[in-house]
């Protein structure tokens, strides 16, 4: 149910700043491209096991449900939604953690990794076009 909520919440964001701001404006790579490193997917499971697990179902992030969700947009929205945890304290992980979740998510869902960690930055995660695997 709160996962809902995120997502209904962050695709409202992105309809009324749609014509503002469109995902072909500001991502020059893919998820496609090797964005993560298997370390940092490796630190994100934990993270997820420790912080996130008790209330969310790996299989939520994974397949058809996270691309209806987040394919054709920057990275930078699936960020904004991960730092909205946990509920009762939003924001309250170092911002690395988060970026370091949303690897393991990557990884999840068979994104290959590459040899550079995923900043936990608006910037770099603007500039990277979530789609679905090759």
């Amino acid at each position: 149910m709160l996962l809902k909520r995120i997502l209904f919440l962050v695709a409202g964001s992105v309809v009324v700043l749609g014509p503002i701001v469109t995902s072909s404006q500001t991502t020059s790579r893919s998820v496609n491209d090797g964005v993560y490193s298997t370390d940092q997917a490796a630190r994100g499971e934990t993270v997820y096991k420790a912080k996130c697990g008790s209330c969310h179902y790996q299989a939520q992030f994974t397949g058809d449900d996270l691309m209806k969700a987040w394919a054709g947009k920057p990275l930078s929205e699936l960020f904004d939604a991960v730092r909205s945890m946990p509920e009762d304290n939003p924001g309250s992980l170092p911002v690395q953690e988060y970026a370091d979740v949303i690897a393991f998510f990557l990884q999840l869902n068979k994104y290959p990794a590459g040899s550079d960690e995923l900043p936990g930055a608006d910037e770099a995660m603007r500039a990277i076009l979530m789609e679905p695997p090759k």
